[in-house]
């Protein structure tokens, strides 16, 4: 099997052309064993597997997301920068302005270069679709208050006087689980330190990962709505750094790096887990 593992901004994935390749059908069960077998030119983590198929008329491809649990979420922010990049490349569209089908709805993105090499991209990731603000959540660790934002995915944000010494981990996995979220939740950690958002991202079906777009773009929101930062915000996440706009009503702009890591072909034995 082909694939390239590409990364934005610290969040990495395995990139699959359904076009060049027949796929197995059971794409959640290879998402799991890719992401948990170990191979030449996997990164220490892998997030999640995209998978560029043919788009809507209009649209380049489509971006079909899996996370390293199998599940499919509805959006990706970094994964879509990784996806543009790919069909640039790939042959997928003849300009470095286009639009991709996602879960979530279609995004235009346009790609950013340096010297000619595509080091970038901008996404237009839609508006949220719904924000609750002071939103009480009883927790071990006593009542949290989060912000609500969905981006086309859930996001639970809690801003925390320091992420760094933040329960990532505890109250992370016991939130993407909370009651309130029946489809469960991804969950961010986050502080306003030194001009910027310093964040820290549970992610459903994942864990805590090096970066969130999507996370990135629902912090932006939250951070906004509660009049705690003006837009456009840059976001400083584990894997590197973000920058979301957002005017208080249209569109959330999303803005970083995507690069490719390795490519080659991939054997994973039948029973492989």
């Amino acid at each position: 099997m082909k694939l390239v593992v590409m990364a934005g901004a610290g969040n990495t994935f395995a990139v699959l052309d359904a076009r060049a390749q027949p796929l197995p059908a059971d794409l959640p069960a290879l998402a799991r064993r890719l992401c948990a077998s170990a191979w030449e030119g996997k990164p220490a983590t892998l997030d999640g597997v995209l998978v560029v198929q043919g788009g809507d008329e209009g649209s380049a491809c489509r971006m079909v997301i899996y996370n390293a649990d199998g599940s499919r979420p509805e959006a990706c922010g970094n994964g879509l920068r990784c996806v543009a990049k790919f069909a640039r490349e790939h042959g997928w569209c003849d300009s470095d302005r286009f639009r991709v089908d996602t879960d979530a709805g279609a995004r235009e993105v346009e790609l950013v270069r340096d010297g000619g090499a595509i080091v970038g991209a901008t996404a237009r990731m839609g508006a949220p679709r719904r924000v609750e603000r002071k939103v009480a959540l009883a927790t071990s660790k006593g009542r949290k208050q989060a912000t609500l934002v969905d981006m086309g995915n859930p996001h639970a944000v809690l801003f925390v006087a320091d992420e760094r010494k933040a329960p990532v981990h505890e109250l992370g996995r016991e939130l993407e689980y909370h009651p309130r979220f029946p489809n469960r939740t991804n969950v961010e950690f986050a502080t306003l330190r030194d001009g910027r958002i310093h964040l820290r991202v549970w992610e459903r079906g994942v864990g805590e990962t090096l970066a969130c777009g999507t996370g990135a773009c629902a912090t932006a929101v939250a951070a906004v709505v509660e009049s705690r930062a003006r837009a456009p915000i840059e976001i400083e996440v584990r894997g590197g750094r973000l920058k979301v706009d957002w005017d208080g009503a249209g569109d959330v702009i999303l803005a970083g790096p995507c690069e490719n890591l390795w490519s080659g072909d991939v054997i994973l034995a039948e029973g492989e887990r």
